[in-house]
């Protein structure tokens, strides 16, 4: 094989490794639910991001890219993040949310699709400055429930008969 056929050759394997090293991933995104109405999704920011795209729905899954109840672009990154904030709709334990996210790093669009985030119970805890959970009290069930009532009222017929027998 002649150095002038070789070229072709060279030329292609030198295009697939300068291909193969711009490729970029976009970071997974973090879902947050917002108490009592909305959400938030993010990606951190990197140098390089000079865009950031979300495309969403609720309980029902995308199926083309202008498949989607929400559409925004965010032009710029707050607080080490790029966010897109939705202060409208009202998200329950077992809702899905469908998703997809763009990223523009150095100029070009980089896409994650396919994405789905179920909203659960923990979602809807509340946190203190220091993470504490300030949702984090003791619950009782129906049966724990009944159990201290009828603790209360023994008390309270105890107490009742403690005064009238002193009287």
């Amino acid at each position: 094989m002649s150095e002038t056929s070789k070229l072709p050759v060279y030329l292609l394997l030198l295009a697939i490794s300068v291909g193969g090293s711009l490729s970029y991933d976009v970071p997974k995104a973090t879902v947050k639910v917002i108490f009592p109405i909305g959400f938030e999704v993010s990606i951190p920011d990197e140098s390089g991001i000079s865009l950031f795209a979300f495309h969403g729905k609720v309980n029902e899954d995308i199926y083309d890219l202008s498949d989607q109840t929400w559409a925004a672009d965010i032009i710029k990154s707050r607080n080490g993040r790029w966010t897109y904030r939705n202060r409208n709709q009202k998200l329950r334990p077992g809702d899905a949310l469908y998703y997809w996210t763009t990223a523009r790093y150095y100029g070009i669009d980089y896409h994650n699709y396919n994405q789905e985030y179920v909203v659960s119970r923990k979602d809807f805890q509340r946190f203190d400055e220091n993470g504490t959970n300030v949702d984090n009290q003791p619950t009782l069930d129906n049966s724990q429930s009944n159990i201290f009532v009828q603790l209360i009222k023994r008390i309270q017929i105890r107490k009742d008969s403690i005064v009238n027998i002193s009287s």
